[in-house]
């Protein structure tokens, strides 16, 4: 296992050696940004799934709690 890393090592060492420095006149170009849509599709998403979750969870609390607190206020019997 140990041999295979080394050679590895020894592969990227030489890849390293290899490659050459940029010229004064290139430009760094920075890479492009993701487009704006892809991060609010996720973010929407993550909003929409917590919006049922809460809307799930509140009817059913209506459901579990409603009836009695109903019962304890007396409003079964008008």
């Amino acid at each position: 296992m140990r041999d295979t890393r080394t050679g590895k090592m020894l592969e990227i060492l030489r890849a390293a050696s290899r490659v050459r420095p940029m010229s004064r006149g290139a430009a760094y170009t920075a890479p492009e940004a993701p487009p704006a849509g892809a991060a609010l599709g996720g973010c929407l998403m993550r909003f929409v799934i917590l919006a049922m979750f809460l809307t799930i969870i509140f009817f059913l609390m209506i459901a579990l709690l409603g009836g009695s607190l109903l019962q304890m206020f007396g409003g079964y019997y008008f």
